[in-house]
């Protein structure tokens, strides 16, 4: 009797992983099919972003190019402007003018061009000027 059982058993399981191997060889064919769309997609999507970015720089690069560059204001506002920037940010100060509103009002709006232009001596020494006629300032 446990003969008999163990030769059933032994079918049995003969049968399921000939089925099971059958159905593997399916599944792996449709697995390899899917991986191969995913790649296809991934590789789609990646070019798409990578044209983007190319675009981007090429754009960027473009207008850069198109611009006109004050080497001779670059440099120096990178060793002069603070100064300027200090001896405007005190004499222009709205605080300086509490009685009069129209030039509290002109400092102020002058106050926020200097903040904005720290490091650009060309802007502040227009600032400065427009100091001297608008408030009345002495440098």
């Amino acid at each position: 009797m446990n003969d008999t059982i163990i030769h059933d058993s032994i079918k049995v399981a003969s049968k399921v992983i000939t089925k099971v191997t059958e159905t593997d060889d399916r599944t792996n064919w449709w697995m390899w099919l899917a991986t191969f769309e995913l790649g296809i997609i991934v590789y789609l999507i990646l070019k798409n972003k990578l044209k983007s970015k190319i675009a981007k720089k090429k754009q960027f690069r473009s207008e850069a190019l198109r611009q006109d560059i004050d080497f001779n204001n670059i440099i120096n506002s990178s060793f002069n402007s603070l100064k300027l920037y200090d001896e405007l940010k005190t004499r222009c100060h709205p605080d300086r003018f509490p009685t009069d509103e129209e030039k509290n009002l002109i400092a102020e709006n002058l106050f926020q061009e200097i903040s904005k232009n720290k490091m650009n001596i060309k802007r502040l020494l227009e600032l400065k000027e427009e100091a001297i006629q608008k408030l009345k300032i002495d440098f």
